[in-house]
């Protein structure tokens, strides 16, 4: 009997020590780790609002309604924390391979300096010719990001340490704090009135502004700790300037005092907005001159660059259309994970813009509005000039040198009636962008792959 027992006993000890065991050990410790924390922060929260202030416990009639809201804080907090557990087993290998392919196609480097693209690729054959020196800095760069690659089995298995846990714990618990005080009192929904009502709205707004940037980021396996700690920031930052704006907004009108909650909920999305609206009282009162929160090329006027991709390439330093044309653009691709052809697309039209006197979005559609474009041998301003390009089809400085210059020089296509602009601009215009050597980049996109990417 004994025996049998020992034997037992070994084979259950054997059977924890399986490799796919204790992979699946692992996954549950960090889920684990999140429900603890949300269980702690509620609990704090029931004892210390409910239990120390009032000297009870609620009241029988309470439970239900208390059940259900703890259980909204639940599936509000473990949701953004859920969505990196996921990640976590999302394997790293696909990235490196599209890393590779998108290094050869740009024409980064000389192609035997580059990692070894995929053997049916067009670009092995090249890459095979020439010597291949052993320092790989891209692999490197690229490990240093994601993890160090392994492969074999065990390639299906994340590394994961307490440093990149950290903020996502973080994440998880402020979010508990921020949910247990919306949902403890839910008066603020139909008679709102105190600052507390007010701030509670804008944690609502940066709460469906994180989640919305983290799913995203989870669907595009860009989902990485720093998203966590982005998300941390921009809920404390809404916050304060929420509180600060509730102080402006008083002294602003009853109209102001009643859109309060719809603003606070807006600077959740966007808390810049919130800081212009401080910037201008304060000069209006004071008469203090302040630069500009907004810069002069701002992104949102590029194509297809979206609220979500704006907040993204911010958290990579690029704030402007100047950051975006002097960025290192392997970086970027390699962290943000925005489709390749997206980026040199942005880049094109931000190196044309660039080039064009700044304009505002309601100079844009005024000059938009005008029936014509009218122009002599004066140079077009901003606004005029940029609607002239776009109404010949020219939203790139790609677009533009394919059309009117020829070997660096400035030729006007056969048959052509007449010019978006004025000859002498176009001229100027045409020779500067010909002459600009970060467009070699664009055009080895262009030229390297014919396929659409």
């Amino acid at each position: 009997m004994s025996t049998a027992t020992a034997v037992t006993g070994r084979g259950f000890l054997a059977a924890l020590r399986a490799p796919h065991l204790q992979q699946w050990l692992r996954r549950k410790v960090v889920a684990v780790w999140l429900n603890a924390l949300i269980v702690l922060t509620a609990a704090a929260a029931v004892v210390v609002a409910g239990f120390l202030a009032h000297r009870s416990w609620p009241r029988t009639a309470e439970w239900g309604p208390g059940a259900l809201k703890l259980f909204v804080l639940w599936c509000l907090s473990f949701l953004p924390g859920w969505l990196y557990v996921r990640f976590l087993y999302v394997r790293a290998q696909a990235v490196w391979r599209e890393y590779v392919l998108t290094l050869h196609r740009l024409g980064w480097d000389r192609p035997e300096h580059l990692p070894e693209p995929a053997e049916n690729s067009s670009y092995h054959v090249a890459w095979a010719a020439g010597p291949h020196p052993r320092d790989e800095i891209y692999r490197e760069k690229f490990e240093a990001y994601y993890g160090r690659l392994r492969s074999g089995r065990s390639a299906d298995e994340p590394v994961v340490s307490a440093e990149s846990l950290f903020p996502v714990f973080l994440l998880t618990t402020v979010l508990a704090a921020g949910w247990s005080a919306v949902l403890w009192d839910t008066g603020f929904l139909t008679s709102p009135g105190l600052v507390w009502d007010v701030l509670k709205y804008g944690f609502i707004g940066a709460y469906a502004f994180v989640t919305g940037m983290l799913v995203r980021r989870f669907f595009q396996t860009d989902l990485r700790p720093s998203a966590y700690t982005s998300a941390v920031q921009r809920i404390v930052l809404v916050l304060l300037v929420v509180a600060v704006v509730h102080q402006v907004v008083r002294g602003m009108g009853a109209s102001a005092v009643s859109a309060e909650l719809a603003l606070a909920f807006v600077i959740g999305f966007f808390p810049l907005a919130g800081l212009q609206l401080i910037q201008r009282v304060t000069a209006k009162v004071f008469g203090t001159v302040m630069q500009p929160l907004k810069p002069q090329y701002p992104l949102d006027q590029l194509d297809g660059l979206s609220l979500w991709y704006e907040a993204r390439l911010l958290e990579e330093g690029v704030e402007d259309m100047q950051n975006l044309t002097s960025m290192n653009l392997v970086d970027v691709i390699l962290h943000t994970k925005v489709p390749p052809g997206r980026v040199i697309d942005w880049l094109d039209q931000a190196f044309l813009l660039m080039h064009l006197d700044a304009a505002e979005r309601e100079d844009l559609k005024q000059a938009q509005r005008a029936q014509a474009v009218r122009h002599d041998s004066e140079p077009l301003a901003g606004p005029a000039a940029r609607i002239a390009l776009r109404r010949f089809g020219i939203r790139t400085a790609t677009d533009l040198l394919k059309v009117f210059s020829r070997d660096g020089a400035f030729t006007v296509p056969e048959r052509t009636d007449c010019l978006p602009l004025p000859e002498c601009q176009l001229r100027m215009l045409v020779g500067v962008l010909a002459q600009e050597a970060k467009l070699s980049v664009i055009w080895n996109w262009q030229r390297n792959d014919t396929r659409a990417y």
